[in-house]
């Protein structure tokens, strides 16, 4: 089921080839993993209906994966015509915002090599379309913005962006031993099908070397969601490691649309889902079933850094976001409400052991959500 639009990647591997109506027939609760392996089993449907649209494959595939845990209940799971139903919309979506730069996602005349890049800023505007048309999140984070070049044709290759520390949460395990004025969050990373091989790896050897230079950054963290069936190769394989697990991830939407927790903050304020359903009424839903924790990586820039790095990776509670305060934190800890229990903001290492999280696929996007 290799499609040259994936060449050079691996696939959410096939937890099982039911249906969705086998699927639904199963007694035990429903899980993330059933999901990933109902939309593997649809893969060459996905594939296809991207060839069709001229839309990027993985970014429908990890979109579907996003929106179809609304439709997962206690006693229901997505059906055959529930999956037909959001390949279509999210298709139509996709193209809508791709359509204009359907060209950008051709193959070139001739195959890009590493030594053909040149590393170069990209201004906000433009991050703004690879953000909000190209990336699976589809919403912009503000940053400083950097992209791999083709030097003959001119072509975007990759791009990234950084944005600053404000995880609030991790900044009291790395404060002992790093300025967190001098750690940053990689974000928004998206590469074309057609990048060469390690395209990752290259760019961020490149970045490192950026920031160290330029700002003196000590540590980077950078977001990746399992439940997407996100591996973290492309880290590990460039010497990231996992530095906490976040657990309590839901998904948000409004009006059957994904959105980020930063969205709403933006919007409304508040990422509270509570808060928000009093706001936003039935427009409003949370996802109900249970996610892997998202895996907050790091890797340090300078020895002294690497005090940072856990023996074991620390268990986080997602935190709420809230629009800025006066001291300029937009982070602060989660509040219990209706919808999600209350639990302790942090676990130790020691408590945390042996709650890794498995799965699955390499892919050519990462991010927080």
């Amino acid at each position: 089921m290799m499609d040259a639009v994936e060449s050079g990647q691996s696939h959410v591997p096939i937890v099982s080839e039911l249906t969705g109506q086998e699927l639904a027939n199963f007694k035990r609760p429903f899980s993330i993993d059933d999901l990933i392996a109902l939309v593997r089993a649809h893969e060459d449907n996905i594939f296809s209906r991207a060839r069709e649209r001229a839309i990027d494959p993985l970014t429908l595939r990890s979109q579907l994966l996003l929106h179809l845990p609304r439709l997962v209940t206690a006693d229901d799971f997505p059906g055959e015509s529930d999956i037909q139903q959001e390949i279509l919309a999210v298709s139509d979506f996709l193209e809508e915002r791709q359509r204009p730069y359907a060209q950008w996602l051709q193959q070139p005349e001739r195959p890009i090599a590493l030594g053909d890049l040149e590393f170069i800023s990209l201004d906000t505007d433009t991050a703004k379309i690879y953000h909000e048309s190209l990336h699976y999140v589809g919403s912009y984070r503000p940053g400083q913005h950097f992209a791999f070049r083709d030097k003959n044709s001119g072509r975007i290759v990759c791009i990234g962006s950084v944005a600053s520390f404000d995880l609030k949460h991790a900044e009291e395990k790395i404060a002992p031993y790093v300025d967190p004025r001098s750690v940053s969050v990689l974000s928004r990373f998206f590469a074309f099908r057609w990048a060469p091989k390690n395209i990752f790896s290259h760019f961020h050897g490149k970045l490192r070397l950026q920031l160290m230079k330029e700002h003196d950054t000590k540590l980077m963290f950078s977001f990746i969601n399992p439940n997407l069936g996100f591996n973290a190769s492309s880290h590990k394989g460039a010497h990231w490691t996992v530095f906490a697990r976040e657990e309590g991830t839901r998904y948000m939407y409004l009006d059957g649309r994904y959105r980020t927790m930063r969205f709403f903050v933006k919007n409304y304020g508040v990422s509270d889902p509570a808060k928000l359903k009093e706001k936003l009424g039935r427009s409003f839903v949370v996802s109900t079933m249970d996610l892997h924790p998202m895996e907050l990586f790091a890797i340090p820039l300078q020895r002294r850094a690497r005090k940072a790095i856990p023996t074991v990776p620390y268990l986080f509670e997602r935190p709420e976001l809230w629009a800025s305060s006066p001291a300029g934190s937009i982070v602060h800890p989660a509040e219990p409400s209706s919808l999600e229990p209350p639990t302790a903001t942090i676990l130790s290492p020691a408590l945390a052991a042996g709650r890794a999280g498995l799965i699955n696929s390499i892919p050519r996007h990462s991010d927080a959500l």
